[in-house]
């Protein structure tokens, strides 16, 4: 499954890299993210993984705040797109093609926060996941991810009305066809244990299996916006939250 869901990502990492491009573009956008990072992370240099990085938003937002990042992702069209970004924002982050499940690249208490965006949706093994995560995090580490119950559209009137309106806004404002209806319903997202789960219920009760500490969750409220655009495109395809997790000193 990690080979097919990988090989989607590099197939529609060009469709990403323009998403991100029109985000750093965007000074409200930029501003939100950096402020929302500020707040998380707090002034001190942190060495951050941040794991499923795309063509690497947050890592580069992250290390304008001033903390050493390295970025991963399983989708090797992914990391290319990353490196080449880094190269022209002119930021120093080491980039990886790498499993963001097993992490086999990074060694025991090596990080003091994983980071994450939009990507904890599709790791084929969570619980996995989660416990390879806390291992590779030093005491007092965190982890700190945005996320949203993505792939879970009940097929209702209001909701295939919702997605034609959302196409037919990216068409318009991006000249791109989307088809919402046919991504939406992949055989290969329906099959990740999290498309078919209530969450963040489900990330509540798998962290607290792993036995992480001070498990916070709340609503994105930002990203949650009726009166946002990006809303009206990409909002029906789940409610956007954010989760903070530490792992406990010895």
């Amino acid at each position: 499954m990690f080979e097919k869901i990988e090989n989607k990502w590099t197939e529609d990492s060009g469709d990403y890299d323009d998403m991100i491009q029109k985000q750093l573009s965007n000074k409200r956008t930029v501003s939100y993210w950096t402020k929302e990072l500020k707040r998380l992370l707090g002034p001190e240099p942190l060495r951050i993984l941040e794991v499923g990085c795309g063509p690497g938003f947050m890592s580069i937002i992250a290390a304008r705040l001033g903390h050493d990042v390295k970025a991963i992702d399983g989708s090797s069209g992914m990391v290319e797109k990353a490196r080449r970004n880094m190269r022209q924002y002119h930021q120093q982050v080491e980039i990886c093609e790498e499993d963001g499940v097993t992490l086999p690249l990074e060694q025991e208490q090596s990080y003091d926060v994983i980071l994450s965006r939009d990507a904890v949706w599709t790791l084929y093994d969570p619980e996995k996941a989660f416990r390879r995560w806390k291992a590779v995090l030093k005491p007092g580490g965190r982890i700190i991810y945005f996320d949203g119950d993505y792939r879970t559209i009940e097929p209702t009137l209001k909701n295939k009305i919702y997605m034609k309106i959302a196409d037919f806004l990216i068409y318009v404002t991006e000249r791109k066809i989307y088809r919402s209806d046919v991504k939406e319903n992949s055989g290969i997202y329906e099959k990740l244990p999290f498309t078919s789960q209530k969450r963040p219920e489900a990330d509540f009760q798998i962290l607290k299996k792993v036995r992480f500490a001070r498990i916070q969750i709340r609503e994105n409220r930002w990203l949650n916006r009726p009166w946002t655009m990006d809303f009206w495109k990409y909002g029906y395809q789940g409610k956007k939250f954010i989760v903070v997790a530490t792992k406990k000193e010895k």
